[in-house]
């Protein structure tokens, strides 16, 4: 029984992965389409060329959304067990950690904060901030993180005036 259910789940990852994303094999890009569930609407995620950000070399990715102006980029940083993501938009920047039995949002501290601590706090929803903090178990595919990240995001922000 128990083979099964985790026969099962590997199934449902699998497929998740598959079905949110289009991966050019060649290029091992991602390029992901879904709807954020938000007054945004549907989002493109795309890779974009590798960035140096404070002197590390990080997978980079554009989050782009149906109803709104400005774009939500996304950093791919690597651990040896797990991998977090670096997210900013203009106003705000926050990131989605991944630990042993959780995925979800944390405030971003030390070197590769760019912005003003401030900034978050004029900018993010709190109450949204501290459910977010798991929204899945850890240890994603990385399409699975940024479909979850793309369709989480955009609540994050007390007004959606701050993407326009």
């Amino acid at each position: 029984m128990k083979n099964l259910k985790l026969l099962f789940a590997i199934l449902m990852v699998t497929l998740f992965a598959t079905t949110a994303s289009a991966t050019d094999l060649a290029g091992n890009s991602i390029n992901l389409k879904g709807d954020s569930n938000t007054s945004f609407g549907k989002y493109e995620v795309k890779e974009l060329a590798p960035t140096t950000v404070d002197g590390e070399l990080m997978r980079t990715f554009e989050v782009t959304y149906e109803r709104a102006q400005k774009k939500v980029l996304i950093y791919l940083d690597e651990r040896a067990n797990c991998k977090d993501y670096i997210v900013r938009s203009n106003n705000l920047e926050i990131r989605y950690a991944c630990k042993k039995s959780s995925f979800g949002t944390e405030l971003l501290s030390g070197k590769h904060m760019k912005y003003d601590p401030s900034l978050n706090s004029l900018y993010m929803a709190q109450e949204e901030f501290s459910r977010q903090q798991k929204i899945s178990e850890g240890g994603l595919p990385v399409a699975s993180a940024l479909s979850l990240i793309a369709s989480y995001f955009p609540d994050l922000l007390k007004s959606p005036k701050l993407l326009n």
